[in-house]
């Protein structure tokens, strides 16, 4: 495909703005939902209002994005039709990461919540393609609990769990919210 010039400066912005350190200035003045207005040619393809989408500004060559088409802020928002999608898309994104881009692994990242979300509040789940360790670069952090120390710190909510799967359950029936 002939792209003029000025598309291809665009495209190749795109490609670079997580090096270049364009993307940290780019998502800061997003003034609307990107996700809610997706762009047909970026889009590979479509299932039970979730799509499989190539990102503007990917991680690496041949992540993707799995995108509900309507609005929600979290996974608990997703009805079971939606998520049957997603665990389809899933395998699809793993198989033609493969295909193309020669990678047996990928990782899952699900961006859930506003608070996890660098742009805006839109559900979305990455499919980074894995290959080698340098692309689980984590901000690690002093731990206060030893492993079997959070373990007992969980369990010891036992009745905490059993009321939020309680409510869960009153407030998603049939994975939808009543």
């Amino acid at each position: 495909m002939k792209l003029d010039p000025k598309e291809q400066h665009q495209q190749e912005m795109y490609r670079d703005a997580r090096i270049s350190g364009d993307y940290e200035k780019i998502w800061q003045n997003v003034d609307k939902c990107a996700f809610c207005e997706l762009n047909p040619k970026y889009m590979v393809c479509e299932l039970d209002g979730m799509v499989l989408d190539v990102p503007l500004f990917a991680y690496i060559d041949g992540h993707m994005l799995i995108i509900p088409r309507r609005h929600v802020e979290s996974s608990k928002e997703l009805s079971r039709k939606e998520w049957a999608a997603v665990r389809k898309l899933l395998y699809i994104a793993k198989k033609m990461i493969k295909q193309v881009h020669g990678i047996n692994g990928m990782q899952l990242v699900q961006k859930d919540g506003r608070g996890a979300q660098s742009t805006v509040g839109h559900l979305h789940f990455h499919c980074i393609p894995f290959d080698g360790p340098d692309l689980s670069t984590w901000n690690y952090r002093k731990l206060t609990y030893t492993p079997l120390e959070n373990a007992r710190l969980y369990k010891s909510k036992v009745s905490s769990l059993k009321h939020l799967s309680q409510k869960y359950d009153a407030k998603y029936k049939d994975g939808k919210k009543t």
